[in-house]
């Protein structure tokens, strides 16, 4: 019986995650790692280029056979994190199960399924949907660990973690928390110092594994970046040091707002309950599940440089596992359970499913973060108006020759059309970044080819330029423009014979 349940909880999820998996167009991040992955696929010798950038290359290793068994790039790179998805709620299912019951498991899957905030990032192109689930599976092995103490488990959470810090440097967080595991050790039972001598040896072979994972990426030359590239993110000590705490309320400030905002008002007002109810009676398993949310959680808000929603996905999963104990915990203590299932459930449900199926079916009428909304919807980072350009370049591309620049070096553009259109021999890409005139080279080209432009940030464009407009995208409900322009090689003469 509890086979089938998995089984229909991993079908919903893939459901609720590849239904209109394309409906949000491909956000900047999605087109570099799915071009990498391209570039990576195509050529053994570049299968690291995600280091290239500090990035660490799982997440487009994983997408090699994606890209060979689908047509569209957008639909592989995702499907990842579909898949992502289910085997997070597989994941989170047992996770729930070993420190609670059947019931716990089952309403903290359900929530997992509905959340808006782990649909969302199930159904992009990145890397946090992967990271959040080798993140669950990792506390699942580190809770069997301790209470089991096997040399298998062990070897299995060093290769967890190994496959989390090939991800993401978050994932070190796992390596880190481990002591806190602790917590859950038993020490009623014989031979109590004997099997803790015993489960830090066995931590120990769980960090070399891990580390020996990580350090394998020293093959390549590009390794060193990673860390460059993490400084970007957050401040070095040496930074912190010299104003300690200087944005710790303003980023505790926004993290609180990227959670609340994801979690609703009623999901966050029974997790409070639930942490300080575990606290005053000493839980030690709800103890530490707000640990594993709240030490990674306070280490963001003291040295965050630059903070998005999603770098608080992977902490979130203990969160719902407490939510879904006081839930169950309240079911229990009430005498008409019957209310609780009509009444209570449904209040609290009802706000995150309301969202996450706007998700699926309207996402611009979703509720989420202003940060996420300018990210994936309103603002330059979007890909509004990148299907119908890729459209147009192909169907002129079969006239002959045809050339476009992108405002853009790096990112959407020209990464974009890398991947949808770097097989055309007659599409010529070029990236010119900034861009204060028209590029000599598209005015060159243009007096042989049809040449366009394409703009992603400026939004005014002199009519000086010798430019004509061929389409301009609105993104989302913002006030910005992808602008798509013709070079008009003859428009200085044109001028000329007018005056």
């Amino acid at each position: 019986m509890e086979i089938i349940t998995v089984l229909l909880l991993s079908f919903i999820t893939f459901f609720t995650r590849v239904v209109n998996l394309l409906n949000i167009p491909i956000f900047t991040d999605e087109a570099i790692y799915i071009r990498w992955a391209q570039i990576g696929l195509n050529d053994p010798a570049h299968r690291y280029i995600a280091l290239t950038d500090g990035k660490q290359p799982l997440l487009t290793w994983l997408m090699y056979p994606s890209l060979m068994i689908f047509k569209d790039p957008l639909f592989a790179g995702r499907f990842i994190s579909v898949l992502s998805g289910v085997f997070a709620v597989i994941g989170l299912y047992l996770l729930s199960r070993e420190l609670f019951n059947k019931r716990v498991a089952l309403v903290a899957s359900i929530i997992h399924i509905i959340s808006p905030f782990f649909l969302l990032y199930d159904r992009l192109a990145l890397m946090d949907s992967l990271l959040s689930s080798i993140g669950i599976w990792s506390i699942y092995l580190t809770v069997l660990l301790v209470r089991r103490i096997g040399l298998d488990i062990a070897l299995l959470l060093g290769m967890s973690i190994g496959l989390g810090v090939l991800t993401k440097t978050s994932a070190f967080f796992y390596l880190y928390l481990l002591p806190l595991s602790i917590l859950l050790f038993d020490f009623k039972k014989k031979e109590r110092v004997k099997r803790f001598m015993k489960w830090v040896v066995l931590v120990l072979i769980t960090t070399i594994l891990a580390q020996v994972t990580y350090n394998s990426l020293r093959l390549s030359p590009w390794f060193y970046i990673i860390e460059q590239k993490n400084y970007t993110f957050i401040y070095t000590f040496s930074e912190f040091l010299k104003k300690p705490f200087a944005v710790f309320l303003p980023n505790l400030h926004g993290l609180w707002q990227f959670l609340s905002g994801y979690l609703s008002f009623p999901l966050m007002i029974v997790l409070l309950i639930g942490i300080s109810w575990g606290m005053i009676k000493m839980e030690k398993k709800i103890i530490y599940l707000s640990l594993l949310f709240l030490l990674p959680f306070t280490a963001l808000a003291v040295f965050g440089k630059v903070l998005f929603p999603r770098f608080i996905l992977f902490m979130v999963p203990p969160l719902l596992i407490i939510i879904a104990q006081t839930l169950s915990s309240f079911f229990e203590f009430v005498v008409d359970k019957k209310k609780i299932l009509i009444f209570v459930f449904p209040i609290v449900l009802l706000y995150p499913a309301y969202q996450s199926y706007f998700l699926m079916t309207s996402p611009l009428d979703a509720a989420i973060p202003e940060n996420d909304r300018n990210q994936l919807f309103d603002d330059w980072p979007s890909g509004y108006g990148v299907k119908e350009v890729i459209s147009y370049l192909a169907e002129e591309s079969k006239k002959g020759k045809v050339v476009v620049g992108t405002e853009g070096t790096f990112g959407l553009f020209p990464a974009s059309l890398e991947i949808y259109l770097g097989l055309n021999q007659n599409i010529e890409v070029y990236g010119f970044w900034p861009v204060f005139e028209v590029p000599k080279t598209l005015l060159e080209k243009s007096r042989q080819y049809p040449t366009y432009l394409i703009f992603k940030e400026k939004q005014i464009i002199p009519e000086t330029w010798p430019l004509k407009l061929v389409a301009k995208y609105r993104r989302g409900k913002g006030e910005t423009y992808l602008l798509f322009y013709q070079v008009m090689p003859n428009f200085y003469e044109m001028g000329m014979k007018n005056i």
